[in-house]
């Protein structure tokens, strides 16, 4: 199951309920901030015999720390990545995939269309994924969203458009 698909349809539900947040860009401000006062104190450290080695070495980590942290906020502002949260509220929603064979194809989608979270959940899982439900929930469960996907033709394709199936 492609997790983008997913996401790209958890984020076109109505009424914006499901919007996409960038993680934050504080540890990599952080760690550019702490990369610049390691190079500043390797500068200021009086030069030497007993110091001189100190002087390089804090010269190259202040100056790798500060690199990753560049890089890393590059990452953050600009990047594709984001993760799903609750519209209203801003709390992160965790994805997770369930596993059923072909046979329990009617239980699923029945489970689907009445919104029983709980007998999906109950449902035994099959290692062989020929039907697999992309649960998009709270941690605490009030809100849950649900896609079926069929695998057919080595992709998986959707049974139907992402439901709510709780929502408080």
């Amino acid at each position: 199951m492609d997790k983008t698909l997913f996401c790209e349809a958890l984020y076109a539900l109505p009424d914006n309920i499901i919007v996409k947040r960038r993680k934050s860009v504080v540890m990599p401000v952080v760690s550019i901030a702490l990369g610049a006062l390691i190079v500043v104190t390797g500068y200021t450290m009086p030069e030497g015999s007993a110091t001189a080695d100190w002087h390089s070495s804090l010269l190259l980590l202040g100056a790798i720390v500060a690199i990753v942290g560049f890089v890393m906020l590059l990452g953050r502002l600009f990047g594709g990545e984001g993760r799903p949260c609750l519209g209203e509220v801003g709390e992160p929603l965790k994805i997770t995939e369930l596993s059923f064979a072909r046979m329990q194809m009617r239980e699923v989608m029945s489970a689907i269309d009445c919104g029983d979270v709980a007998a999906l959940l109950a449902l035994p899982e099959s290692p062989v994924a020929a039907v697999t439900v992309a649960l998009c929930r709270t941690a605490d469960g009030r809100f849950v969203v649900c896609q079926p996907f069929e695998y057919v033709e080595l992709e998986y394709r959707p049974l139907r458009e992402a439901k709510i199936l709780k929502k408080q």
